[in-house]
C-alpha cells in the first residue's frame, strides 16, 4: 500500500510518520528513566522490536528507514551500555585496577608502575586473587543475570555475544598492560583460556 502513496499526500504520511514516531522515541526514553537500573534493558528491547516490526517498510519508505537507523544505533547504545554494566558488576575491581594502569601510563614509565600507592606487585596479585578466583562462575552469574534481565529470549544470543567480544577485549588489554608493567606477573587464566571458559557457558 505504502508504495501507491505519493505527492502530497506521500508528503502529509510522511509527516504524520514523523509525528507518530518521533513521539514514540520520546516517550520510551522518558518510561527507561522511570526505573534507572533497567533502564537500557527497556530500551534495547523496544528498539529492537521497533526494527523488527519495521523492517520491511523501512526499505520502502524513506522516512521510515530514517527512524529504523536511529532506533539500530540507539539500540546498539543501549546494549554497549548493558553489557559494560553487566561486566563490571562482576570484574569491577579487575578493570578499575586496569584503568588506573592505563591512566597512568601517560605520565610516567611502564617500570614506574609497580611502585605507585595501591598499583604494586602485591595489590596486583591480592586484586588477582579476589577478582579472578572462580571465575568460571562468575561467568555464569553474568550470562544468568542476562538471562534473568532479559523479557527477550531471542536478544540473548546475540547479546552474550557482545558481552564476550567486549569482555574478552578488554581482557586481553589488561593482559599486554600486565606484561608491560609487571613482567614477571602472569595472568591466569590467560586470555586464551578465557576465551575456552567462555565456550563452556
Amino acid at each position: 500500500m505504502e508504495q501507491y502513496i505519493q505527492g502530497q499526500s506521500r508528503e502529509l504520511v510522511d509527516q504524520a510518520y514523523t509525528k507518530f514516531v518521533g513521539t514514540m522515541f520520546t516517550t520510551l526514553e522518558r518510561i527507561a528513566q522511570i526505573d534507572p537500573k533497567h533502564a537500557d534493558i527497556v530500551l534495547l528491547e523496544n528498539y529492537a522490536a521497533f526494527q523488527n516490526s519495521l523492517y520491511d517498510l523501512a526499505n520502502v519508505v524513506p522516512t521510515l528507514a530514517k527512524f529504523y537507523h536511529q532506533a539500530s544505533e540507539a539500540y546498539e547504545q543501549a546494549c554497549t551500555r548493558y553489557t559494560t554494566s553487566i561486566i563490571n558488576y562482576q570484574f569491577d575491581k579487575l578493570f578499575q585496577f586496569a584503568q588506573k594502569v592505563e591512566n597512568l601510563m601517560y605520565t610516567i614509565t611502564p617500570e614506574e608502575v609497580p611502585f605507585q600507592l595501591g598499583l604494586s606487585k602485591m595489590d596486583l596479585r591480592k586484586m588477582l586473587k579476589s577478582s579472578l578466583s572462580g571465575v568460571e562462575k562468575s561467568l555464569q552469574t553474568m550470562y544468568k543475570k542476562m538471562q534473568k534481565n532479559l523479557t527477550s529470549e531471542e536478544l540473548l544470543p546475540s547479546l552474550w555475544d557482545k558481552c564476550k567480544a567486549d569482555f574478552l577485549d578488554k581482557y586481553e588489554s589488561f593482559e599486554v598492560l600486565l606484561t608491560k608493567c609487571y613482567p614477571n606477573e602472569a595472568l591466569s587464566p590467560s586470555s586464551a583460556e578465557m576465551r575456552e571458559l567462555f565456550k563452556t557457558i
